[in-house]
């Protein structure tokens, strides 16, 4: 699964584009979708809502850290009218 990026009008949901489909590492994940929503950074239907659901599986004895979501990609999530889910699952 792990990122899904949908588009909803009306209430209606619809898959559109599938990322990272087998890596479940949230720093990988972040990545992608960073290097995916520059890529469409301006092309995205204003008439949708966006959503992108990022699903990750916790790290093996993780204590902390991960990812940074920076600056720079919460001004293209707003920009884009794109929100982020995430989404943990147990590996």
């Amino acid at each position: 699964m792990p990122i899904w990026i949908r588009k909803t009008n009306k209430e209606k949901t619809e898959n559109y584009h599938h990322l990272m489909k087998d890596d479940w590492d949230l720093t990988n994940n972040f990545e992608a979708f960073s290097d995916w929503i520059q890529s469409v950074d301006g092309t995205l239907d204003k008439k949708f809502d966006w959503v992108a659901d990022i699903s990750f599986s916790p790290r093996p004895n993780a204590t902390g850290g991960g990812p940074v979501i920076s600056f720079d990609l919460m001004k293209l999530c707003i920009k884009n009218n794109i929100e982020i889910y995430i989404s943990e699952f147990n590996s």
